[in-house]
């Protein structure tokens, strides 16, 4: 078997949504499996859309996922002379043309073919005039067969075939000289030695023209997979210019990079009844048969539910790494805890991602402590300041510093201050030791504060309490 050699070709038009990625995905694991290659080419010829910021941020993310590319990346900004001279081979065997029609020409064909109800198409008005109008703007069209079909065999939807006569003569070389996405990709894929085209159904327009090029060419047609769209959870489809797709958004919350390849993984692929599949078992399994047909929901509960599960089983070593890297990312300071581990080892069977440990572990740092004068307004009658008190005496009394004699002192306090729901109680205590009014188990929270916090912070919650009443 010759080498399986794919690729992952975006266009730096706008930020990569979910979608893109699982093309990455799909491309990478397959040359992985097979002992191939994938390619990464850069189709940056749309002058007006591109934009560098989105060819750096293409890197960072495939890097962040670890589909790392083999050789340099291609830029088909770099090759716009070599195309042009394929072109004009292509003039001179007569199978392109000039076109000089202009853009009011070209209106009125559009109206009369949507007056009576048809497709918009060019109607072929200079395809055999052999124009060379000096000094006068012009495209060069394809010649596109007339009769026949185009028919391939794509490897998840089966035959799939089309008039010749439903194509027109499209357009390969604009009036401004740059040449056009589908005669770009052709001669790119042919010299990159591509065998394997796995891209979204939404491209199967697309590979008719582009089939139609390769046979006047006499190039070799590589295998196509189109995979079925990812629909978001409305059964939208996705773009660049949703925000809620785009995938740095779900960098930026706290998803691990293993989740959301495990998860664009199991959108439209399935393997048994299994759910999860670590980077090693996609590798070994990966194929192109057990893709579905069928468009996939990407749905976010099951994904938090894929990333908890990596949270919850890589490495500590692993998770403080990628917990140091979200925080720089999202510009946070990195919180200063003595018991930081165990803080986090707490919190772990809790954490959906990475934010989640963060918002705890910052209940526990000084510098982040506060108290929202308009939550505390519930709290401004003497009876919470004499409960306050009680707490630090208790508290900095405690000799044996464990979660059963905290857990007495808050007992204790039940007894004492009996006008005082139970629940209330925690209330007040959570609120002025963390400033939050929902938090995990208090006596926990105590514990990992340690008495030195506890009585700076119930000092603090004591005089600003104090003061709010004051000035009621």
């Amino acid at each position: 078997m010759n080498n399986v050699i794919t690729r992952f070709a975006p266009s730096p038009t706008g930020y990569l949504h979910i979608g893109n990625i699982r093309t990455a995905l799909y491309s990478w694991l397959y040359a992985r499996k097979n002992n191939g290659y994938f390619f990464l080419r850069i189709e940056d010829t749309d002058i007006n859309r591109n934009n560098k910021k989105y060819i750096s941020y293409i890197f960072y993310i495939l890097e962040w996922l670890g589909l790392y590319w083999d050789n340099k990346p291609i830029y088909q900004s770099e090759r716009i002379d070599f195309y042009k001279e394929i072109i004009y081979y292509m003039l001179d065997k007569n199978l392109v043309y000039k076109c000089y029609c202009d853009h009011n020409r070209l209106k009125k064909i559009r109206e009369i073919c949507l007056l009576n109800k048809i497709k918009p198409r060019y109607d072929n008005y200079c395809r055999e005039k052999n124009f060379n109008i000096k000094n006068k703007p012009y495209v060069i069209r394809f010649k596109n067969f007339l009769k026949g079909k185009v028919l391939f065999k794509d490897i998840v939807f089966g035959d799939i075939k089309i008039n010749n006569n439903e194509l027109d003569d499209f357009i390969i070389l604009r009036s401004n000289g740059i040449p056009t996405y589908n005669f770009c990709v052709v001669i790119d894929d042919y010299n990159m030695s591509i065998t394997h085209v796995i891209r979204g159904e939404d491209h199967i327009n697309n590979t008719f023209k582009q089939i139609n090029i390769i046979k006047s060419l006499n190039y070799n047609i590589p295998n196509y997979i189109h995979l079925p769209l990812i629909l978001n959870e409305n059964g939208n489809k996705l773009s660049k210019r949703n925000i809620s797709s785009n995938i740095d958004k779900y960098i930026e919350s706290g998803f691990l990079p293993e989740s959301i390849l495990n998860a664009l993984l199991r959108l439209g692929w399935s393997y048994k009844n299994n759910e999860i599949f670590h980077v090693h078992e996609m590798k070994r399994l990966f194929n192109l048969t057990n893709i579905k047909k069928s468009s996939s929901i990407l749905n976010f509960k099951k994904l938090l539910w894929i990333n908890k599960y990596y949270i919850s089983n890589i490495s500590y070593k692993k998770l403080f790494i990628y917990l140091k890297n979200f925080l720089i990312l999202n510009n946070i300071k990195i919180p200063k805890l003595d018991n930081f581990s165990e803080i986090v080892s707490f919190i772990l069977p809790r954490s959906f991602l990475l934010k989640d440990i963060y918002d705890f572990c910052i209940i526990f740092d000084n510098n982040y402590f506060f108290l929202d004068r308009n939550k505390m307004s519930e709290f401004y009658k003497n009876i919470f300041i004499k409960l306050l008190f009680f707490f630090k005496k208790k508290f900095c009394m405690l000799y044996l510093w464990n979660i059963n004699n905290i857990n007495k002192i808050i007992f204790n306090s039940f007894k004492i201050f009996v006008t005082l729901n139970k629940k209330y109680i925690y209330k007040v205590l959570r609120f002025f030791l963390t400033g939050k009014i929902c938090t995990v188990n208090i006596s926990t929270i105590i514990l990992f504060l340690g008495k030195s916090k506890v009585e700076f912070r119930l000092n603090y919650s004591i005089k600003k309490l104090s003061n709010f009443k004051f000035f009621l």
